[in-house]
């Protein structure tokens, strides 16, 4: 499964890029905490945390490499605040896409660096004040985002075994596993969350399960550990996947992200 890392980097690029997700997103800094929060309570990345199995914050079969159904938690957790309009404010399209309601400036989104270059993180932006119910739904669509692209790169990887003629195991896991984190290692990321009130009181309310302050700080300390040792500029050869994979998915994902969003909001 992609690393924290290369959830993060894909967080940056959507709130940076101009697409459905930057025109939408209010509070950057509640998506790019969702974007993590799958991967708290399953306990590989915050030990500590209360567990809760990967088949059930992932919505996932259990098979080799699962593939997450974003569908189900789409429509069991972010339609139903979206659905929520008053805390949501007006959510308007034109025929150029998303355009931000008119009551809320926008500060500018987080922005990453080019993918292979070293980081060098900027001051956080001033957030803008939004409402609690949008923060939450941010937040929600962040761990969706996460889901989503989980769904996607492991989806690729399974199409990848079959062209190869490939079969999961441990052998091929143990390789798959080191190409990610080299690919992961690589990428240029400056976000870390920062642990507002605003973003702890998002946390508590997350409809799936609440995250509690104590998780949200331990997981904001990973993080932190991960994009201040990140960027580096090159990785050990790749015994699996390739370059071309690694680039292609990466993409793949952030329009997919972009193109799913518009398509469920924009009648909205």
């Amino acid at each position: 499964m992609p690393s924290w890392n290369i959830h993060i980097a894909q967080a940056e690029r959507l709130l940076a890029r101009d697409g459905a997700c930057a025109r939408f997103v209010r509070d950057a800094n509640a998506f790019l905490f969702g974007s993590l929060v799958p991967d708290i309570p399953v306990g590989y990345m915050v030990p500590g945390a209360p567990h809760i199995t990967y088949r059930e914050t992932h919505f996932t079969e259990p098979v080799p490499i699962p593939k997450p159904d974003e569908e189900r938690f789409w429509w069991s957790f972010v339609e139903p605040l979206v659905s929520a309009g008053s805390a949501v404010g007006p959510m308007l399209a034109d025929e150029s896409g998303f355009v931000p309601p008119a009551d809320l400036a926008r500060t500018p989104a987080i922005r990453g660096t080019s993918r292979t270059s070293v980081p060098y993180p900027d001051p956080p932006a001033p957030a803008p004040e939004v409402a609690h119910g949008r923060s939450v739904l941010d937040l929600a669509l962040g761990a969706w985002a996460h889901l989503l692209a989980d769904h996607i790169w492991n989806k690729r990887v399974n199409e990848y075994l079959d062209q190869i003629g490939g079969k999961p195991g441990e052998e091929f896991r143990i390789k798959k596993q080191a190409d990610f984190d080299g690919f992961g290692r690589t990428l240029a990321i400056s976000s870390v969350p920062l642990e507002t009130p605003a973003l702890l009181s998002a946390a508590e309310a997350f409809p799936q399960y609440p995250v509690a302050a104590p998780q949200v700080h331990d997981a904001i300390v990973v993080a932190h550990e991960i994009v201040r040792t990140n960027g580096v500029p090159e990785h050990l050869p790749y015994r699996l996947l390739t370059e071309e994979f690694f680039e292609r998915v990466f993409d793949e994902v952030l329009a997919e992200t972009d193109r799913l969003l518009a398509d469920r909001l924009g009648s909205r």
